[in-house]
């Protein structure tokens, strides 16, 4: 798909894919964070009695799962040049000259970097060992650089034919986003089990590890989720909880029990 591209233009897609990758899961964890009180906690069904609020509730429950597992199947779609997605990155990037291209831009953050200020009061010397102590830091990064982009294309082929991404792929495709007897992973003759709430997480984490990593060695900044959560986590639970639901009890009408997920 790449293979006539340049490895400039290569590298200028990748940076810019990546970008948007972040904004996605940055989107996708806002949801995860409302999902763990409003999905895999009892926090708000616990105060629904048996009524048709219970029901309506479950609808609006089922809704905010589904939707993460939209949004994070759209992280993994096929490589293709107008997806916004961890494979059309990997592709892109999975190439010996490209790799050695991201490195060398890696190991050019340390090369190029000023002399001190006050150089001409260092001895010629001592300027030396500061030099040649960029230039080992550099092929330092440069080698981390090479090693962080190959884990991550090693990542995302794992991830993506995983037993549990297929499970959730398949989920989508036959319940949520169409309503398929059969899907085409199963038409071509793959066994997939049946999705089980929980499958999600190591694949979102996954997904979280190689955009960090993307990120780092393609864009060349580094970016870590963990202070993201921290905000989404707050900000969900700043909303719900301040809810509080006040719902007549309806014992005698048909209503589901209403349980947390477990994740």
């Amino acid at each position: 798909m790449y293979e006539t591209w340049d490895v400039n233009k290569r590298i200028a897609e990748a940076k810019r894919l990546t970008e948007r990758l972040v904004d996605h899961a940055h989107y996708l964890l806002d949801i995860r964070e409302n999902n763990a009180i409003v999905v895999y906690s009892d926090q708000l069904s616990k105060q629904i009695p048996r009524s048709y609020a219970a029901n309506a509730f479950n609808v609006f429950r089922e809704a905010m799962h589904q939707i993460e597992m939209v949004r994070l199947c759209a992280l993994w779609d096929q490589a293709q040049l107008e997806k916004e997605a961890i494979m059309t990155v990997v592709e892109l990037v999975d190439d010996d000259k490209v790799i050695a291209a991201l490195a060398e831009n890696a190991r050019a953050q340390y090369i190029s970097l000023p002399e001190p200020a006050d150089s001409k009061k260092i001895d010629e010397a001592t300027l030396e060992l500061l030099k040649d102590a960029n230039r080992k830091r550099g092929e330092e990064h440069a080698a981390n650089a090479a090693q962080g982009l190959r884990s991550a294309i090693a990542l995302a082929r794992k991830i993506k034919s995983s037993a549990g991404l297929k499970s959730i792929k398949n989920l989508r495709d036959k319940h949520i986003a169409h309503y398929l007897t059969e899907s085409n992973a199963e038409k071509s003759g793959d066994t997939i089990a049946p999705m089980k709430v929980g499958d999600e997480k190591p694949v979102l984490d996954g997904s979280l590890a190689i955009i960090q990593l993307l990120h780092s060695w393609v864009n060349g900044v580094s970016i870590l989720f963990d202070e993201s959560r921290k905000i989404d986590k707050k900000c969900a639970e700043e909303l719900w909880n301040g809810c509080k639901f006040d719902v007549a009890d309806r014992s005698k009408l048909p209503s589901e029990t209403l349980q947390p997920k477990q994740p």
